[in-house]
């Protein structure tokens, strides 16, 4: 199998290996910031948030995760999962945060997320994740 490598025009200083920023700002973001970052085996949306749509100050949103269909099932949302959580680190983020489809709130809590017992439109229930610091 060949090593999946990330082409320099999809690298940051901040975007971990493997993890392409499809589209997004290059080396200087600030709050409002919008990305669209991917693997081989599929995409995310984010968006860096500090405004009063952030439960906590300082938290990177995940607008979407998507896995290419025919490849769930296997872990790839998990590794994908893994390193949006890299790159929220690597950004200085405190927090992740989300809004769960009620059918995936058992995949978010095995990645360490807590619901806020605030439910949204079609039923999204908020939940969030408080980041540990990079050593």
């Amino acid at each position: 199998m060949s090593q999946f490598t990330v082409g320099k025009r999809y690298r940051r200083s901040y975007s971990p290996p493997g993890l392409m920023v499809l589209r997004g700002p290059k080396e200087k973001y600030e709050p409002g910031s919008h990305w669209v970052v991917g693997d081989k085996h599929g995409y995310a949306e984010l968006r860096l948030m500090n405004d009063s749509k952030a439960y906590n100050a300082n938290s990177l949103y995940i607008e979407n995760i998507v896995v290419k269909e025919p490849l769930r099932g296997r872990g790839y949302g998990r590794e994908l999962y893994q390193k949006i959580e890299r790159f929220a680190q690597n950004i200085g983020t405190d927090y992740i945060q989300i809004d769960s489809e009620s059918d995936v709130i058992g995949f978010w809590h095995n990645m360490g997320f807590k619901e806020l017992d605030v439910v949204y439109y079609q039923n999204k229930t908020a939940m969030n994740k408080k980041l540990r610091k990079l050593s």
